[in-house]
């Protein structure tokens, strides 16, 4: 396997992005020890001079990466745009995240179930406060009369977060239409369920 990392960056750097490189492609529990220190090229035991385990990449990638969700929705949580046009941002910004780097999306997504007890709770409660911002708006566009007064917030909202997270398999960051533009196009067709 070819070095993944940018010969630039730090040994603690080179060796997470290897990590988010190979838990993307391999899956987590397909991706030993012996595979990242190869694919930065250093003899295994080297590795824990930098990390303490396999386990605490993947704890570090996935509160990375649900933090840079959250701080992207954030800002349209509460402002003074209307319900729809707060969901609309917040389902752009989700995008643009993804697009900022798909393979650590992915991992965010997918691989996060493989984290031990200690650290699967932690990381459910910060994947429940991304759920509740969305629910947040879903729920200040029902009481404005923007969306059906019938719809089941979660399960919408698990909707849509089931949509945008398996954009990383298929989003091209730099194909013909912006990260912003296929947000709005999965905002759009999204929202037609949601309208009374």
């Amino acid at each position: 396997m070819a070095t993944v990392i940018d010969p630039a960056s730090g040994p603690r750097e080179a060796i997470m992005d290897a990590a988010v490189h190979l838990f993307g492609k391999q899956g987590f529990s397909g991706t030993s020890m012996r595979d990242i220190a190869k694919a930065v090229g250093v003899l295994p035991g080297s590795l824990y001079a930098h990390i303490a385990s396999k386990e605490a990449m993947l704890v570090d990638i996935v509160d990375d990466g649900i933090r840079r969700f959250l701080d992207a929705v954030r800002p349209h949580i509460v402002s003074g745009a209307t319900p729809a046009e707060r969901l609309r941002a917040m389902v752009i910004a989700h995008v643009s995240v993804v697009a900022d780097n798909p393979e650590r999306s992915l991992v965010v997504f997918h691989q996060w179930r493989f984290l031990g007890d200690d650290n699967i709770q932690a990381a459910i409660g910060k994947r429940r406060d991304y759920e509740q911002a969305f629910i947040g708006v879903i729920e200040d566009g029902i009481k404005s009369g923007t969306f059906r007064a019938t719809l089941n917030r979660r399960i919408a909202v698990l909707s849509i977060l089931g949509a945008l997270n398996w954009t990383p398999e298929w989003l091209t960051p730099n194909g013909a239409l912006s990260p912003e533009e296929v947000g709005g196009v999965i905002a759009d067709t999204l929202f037609m369920g949601l309208r009374g």
